[in-house]
Parts: C-alpha cells; structure tokens; sequence
C-alpha cells in the first residue's frame, strides 16, 4: 500500500476537481479523470478517498450515463457506511449528487430531501472553503430550479439570489450563466419574453466568453422556445436544431428529450401538428426510458391539449388520464412528506418561508386536481354527444348534397347552386363551431391568443346568423369598437350566442341587437343589449349553469349550453359577465375587462 504524501493528496484532489467540472458540462473525458484519481484511492486504501470515487462514478452515472438509478443507489450506500468525519467533510457533495439524480428522474420531493440534508452539512461549518462555497451557492441553484419546476410552481428568486451572489464572488462564469436561464424562466413563466431574452443573451455572453458548448447548446435550447413566442420563428428554430444536434451529438439523452419537446411546443406555436405531435412522441420515449416522472407530466399536459385539438379524442382522454394521475403523485407524496421534511431537515428562516408557501400551494394544488378530474368527465360526456350524435348528421348533410348535386348536375339552374352551397356552407360552419365547444370545455383549452379587431369578429358573425336574421328582420347595431388580446373561436362562440340569443328570445315585430363599449378606469365594459323577453332576477344564477335551460323546448330551440360557455370564456380571460334589465326592456349582458387586454403592443 502506497503511502499517502503531500503530492499525492493534491494530485487526488485535483483530479475530483477536474472529473466534477467535467461532469458538469456533461463531458465523457470525465471517465479518465476519475480512473486516474482511482488508481490513487486504490493504492493509498484512503476510506474518504474511495468514498470520493464511489461519488465520482455516480455523478458520471447520473450526468453523463443518465443512468440515475444506478447513481442512487450508490450514493445510498456510501453515505450508509460513512462514518460522523467524513459524513461532515464530504457528506454534501454526495447529497448534491443524490439530489440532481433525484431531480432528473423526476422524484421532487426525494431530490428536496437530499439537498436540505446536503446544505445541513455546510450549515454545521463554522468557516467555508472554496469550493464549499461553490456548493453552498449550487445547493441554492438547485433549489431554485426544483421547486419552480415542480407542479407548486413556488417562485424561489431569494434563492436564486444568493447563488449569483456567491458565483460573483468566486468569477465562476459557468454556474453564473445558468442562473441567468433559471432568471429568464421566471420571466418566461410571466409571459415577459423580453426580459427572459435579455438575461439568456447575458447567460449567451458569458458561456461563449469561456467557450462552454454544453450551456452554449442549453442557452440555444432556451432562446428557440421563447423566440418562436415572438414571431421570430427562423432563428428560433436555428437555435433549437444546432442544439439538439450538440446533444445527440454528444449521447445526452435528458437534453435530447428536452430539446425535443421544445421543438414540439414551437410546432404547436406556428400550427404545425404533425411535426408537433411527432417531437413530443420522441420527447416521451426517452423520458419514458429515463423513468423521468416530471418532464413526462408535462408532456402528457401538452399531448392530450394537442390530440384533443386534432379531433383524436380516444388518445386526448388517455393523456389527460395520465397527467390527472401524475399530479396526483406529486400531490399525495408533498402532503405527506414535503412538509414535515422541511421543518425536521433545515429549521433556517429560508425553509421556514418555504414551509408555509408549501403549505398554501398544498391547497390550490388539490383544488386544480380536483378541478381537473371534474372537467374530464364532462369532457368525456360532451365530446361523446358532440363527435357522434352531432357531428354525424353534418358529415351526413353534406356527403349526400355533394352526391345529389353530381347527380342533378345538368338540371341545376344557378339559384339551385346558390341554394347547395348556403346548405353546405351552414353544415361546415356547424361542425367547425362543434369542436370549438370541444376545445372550450377542456381545463385547458389552449387558447391561440391574437389581436382581433372586434368589428370584423362580429361581421363574421352576422354572416353565420344571415338565416335567423332574415328570417326574423332583425337589426344588429354596433357602437365602434376596439383591437383586443384574445383567441378568436372563443370570441365569435361568446357573441354569437348573446346576439342569437337575443333574436331567438324576443317578441318584438323587428328584434335589435345594440352592442357598445364603455372605458372605465382600469377595466372596459362591452355590452350586448336587446329588446327580447328578458330574464327574470331569480332566474340569472341558473341562466348560466351548463344545460341549463330557461324555456321550453318547444318556445325556442337550443341545447341550454350557450350562456355557459359565454360564462367560461369571460371568466378564462379574467373577466366578468352579468345580467341587467334594459332601459327599455330586454336584457343587457355586460361583459367587463381588463384594459390591459385592449392595449396589445
């Protein structure tokens, strides 16, 4: 057995150094690194040192393996045979491992658990050294990334803070530039993409200083998904091909898959389905591979909002199955551990804050669960009713007026024509409003948010009801009205059914519809007033329950969903909706905004 020297000590420590800075930038070299440093703890029998190479072999199993499970395991069993010295001398670098490995397989609330222990640790010493300082800001990083990734969405920018603070201190350009992409995905979560750019070009900067091509490749990933939010759709996609070409590259399965379903969400942004649905498949079969419960939540969310849109409802409920039942773990795993672990495993004031924005996020955490799970029943009912018992008879109507048509084509004069394509256009227009009601009744529709001019919106309109309007003669009038931010299906679904509605309720000999907008402080109010029978005071509550319906069938047609869906659409944009007796009779439906939302940049 080699005796341990001065130079051999220094020789060791600087090969960890060099292995943990590989690793970190996801770099195989780091094998011969930690083959070197092992020759070393073999030939000294140093117990401390051995324990650092079981670390070493585990952080490359973790990092650059993306085997995590292995990484776990063999974490465990080190920290299992440490004694109480070495525990408080290199217990955390372990525990940060054990983290990330937690962290990237998707296991929040284990990888939660590791990093308190792991910031215990340095917490228990009186005076820090370099590089345990570089941990103690990279304890602090890593929980940054965990709780604002997790389903709590808990914003740790305190956290963050201290990190930058420490990796300034030390010049460490590397850690610091990805605290500038953790910075601008907080931003990007606020929709404010000029400021998410501006800190990953800062995070661009400083990794293209020191010629890092792992981060270059992550700050990329970054900026293609949030410029293709931008319009900037041909950089956007530059930058997300260079580095998913780098990461595959370079056989790194995690990023691969991240990058993958980027390129699916950037897809989805320019309507590109079926590019969009073939990267999230790909995205899900590394992560299914990787067992990464996170990252495939998310991808079960973006899926069945996409297969639903695509009218492939089988699969949309599947998806949605999988996503309720993967919140559902995080949920019962947080209640039952989260909480206690944090009061038992660091009793600074920091976990304190955190206990308590646990505590209220448990809440809104279950309440969405629940919300979830009574919103894909409905879902299952309505798109039942509406793909089959409704969408059939469309599909009916206009197969056999196109083989009538052909069939009659020599005998047809041009009012005939006329008359073939009213009744054709009217069955499309049906079907397009039927899976509108579809998209509507999700949780999360996944609204294609746009400027829209309100005027041409209800032109549109007026063309879809030209058969009640005529038949009934009646008038829609309307006030100048403004641009607003919104999805334009849910804005013709909203005032077509107020202004229907109106004509259909009414006794008048000529039915009005008058439709203007009043400017108040903070909000904008439109209203849509009519001249019809009006709606009792007591009945204004039940006006707008789902299925509700205020008549008799045979008074006036309709399904008693309209109001319904006018209600959630208002309420998905922030708003308000309320019902009024007019002036003059009637009934006013005074729908109120925020201002923001009619002052698009």
């Amino acid at each position: 057995m080699q005796r341990i020297t001065a130079e051999l000590i220094k020789e060791f420590e600087g090969l960890v150094s060099e292995a943990e800075r590989l690793c970190d930038r996801r770099n195989p070299e780091a094998l011969g690194a930690i083959d070197k440093a092992e020759e070393i703890a073999i030939s000294t029998g140093d117990a401390r040192q051995l324990t650092l190479i079981s670390y070493l072999k585990a952080y490359c199993d973790c990092f650059i393996n993306n085997n995590y499970e292995l990484a776990i395991g063999q974490l465990k069993k080190s920290l299992s045979g440490m004694d109480s010295d070495d525990y408080q001398a290199i217990g955390y670098k372990l525990f940060m491992t054990l983290g990330n490995s937690y962290q990237l397989k998707g296991d929040l609330f284990s990888s939660q658990d590791s990093y308190l222990k792991g910031l215990r640790c340095l917490e228990g010493k009186s005076k820090l050294t370099e590089q345990e300082e570089i941990f103690l800001a990279s304890f602090y990083y890593n929980l940054t990334t965990l709780l604002s990734s997790s389903e709590l969405k808990i914003e740790a920018e305190d956290y963050l803070q201290k990190a930058i603070s420490l990796y300034k201190k030390r010049d460490k350009k590397f850690q610091l530039s990805n605290c500038y992409i953790a910075y601008a995905q907080f931003f990007e979560r606020k929709n404010d993409f000029t400021q998410a750019i501006e800190y990953l070009n800062l995070a661009l900067a400083l990794v293209q200083e020191i010629n890092e091509s792992y981060t270059i490749a992550l700050v990329k990933a970054n900026l293609g998904l949030i410029l293709v939010k931008t319009n900037e759709t041909e950089q956007s996609f530059i930058y997300l091909k260079d580095a998913l070409g780098f990461f595959e590259t370079s056989n790194m399965l995690f990023e691969f898959a991240m990058v993958k379903f980027e390129l699916a969400q950037a897809y989805f942004h320019i309507r590109q389905m079926d590019k969009a649905l073939e990267n999230a498949n790909e995205a899900e079969i590394v992560m299914l591979e990787l067992d990464n419960r996170k990252e495939l939540s998310d991808i079960f969310k973006f899926k069945a909002g996409l297969l639903a849109g695509d009218g492939n409802y089988t699969l949309a409920y599947g998806y949605q199955e999988k996503y309720i039942e993967s919140l559902k773990f995080f949920f019962d795993n947080e209640k039952t551990n989260a909480l206690t672990r944090a009061k038992k495993e660091f009793e600074s004031e920091m976990k304190e804050k955190e206990s308590n924005l646990l505590r209220e996020k448990n809440r809104e955490i279950q309440d969405y669960v629940h919300k979830l799970e009574v919103s894909n029943n409905e879902l299952r009912q309505f798109a039942h009713v509406a793909s089959h018992d409704l969408r059939e008879p469309l599909r009916m109507i206009i197969g056999y007026t196109t083989l009538l048509r052909r069939t009659m084509k020599d005998k047809i004069n041009e009012q005939d024509a006329e008359f073939f394509n009213y009744v054709q256009d009217g069955a499309k227009r049906m079907d397009q409003l039927i899976q509108d009601l579809l998209r509507l009744a999700k949780v999360d529709a996944n609204p294609m948010i746009g400027k829209l001019k309100l005027p041409l919106i209800l032109e549109e309109i007026k063309i879809n009801l030209d058969a009640l309007v005529k038949e009934r003669q009646a008038l829609i009038e309307m006030a100048p009205l403004p641009v607003m931010l919104a999805d334009r299906a849910q804005m013709i679904q909203l005032f077509q059914n107020l202004i229907a509605n109106g004509i259909k309720y009414n006794n008048s000999e000529v039915p009005v519809i008058k439709i203007h907008c009043i400017h108040k402080k903070d909000m904008l109010e439109i209203m849509v007033a009519d001249n019809g029978i009006g709606i009792p005071k007591h009945l204004r509550e039940d006006a707008f329950q789902i299925f509700k319906r205020l008549h008799k069938q045979s008074d006036a047609t309709g399904s008693g969903i309209g109001l319904a869906i006018c209600k959630k659409i208002v309420e998905s944009m922030g708003g308000k909706i309320s019902i009024e007796d007019g002036q003059e009779g009637g009934t006013v439906f005074r729908l109120a905004f925020s201002k923001a939302l009619f002052n698009p940049a």
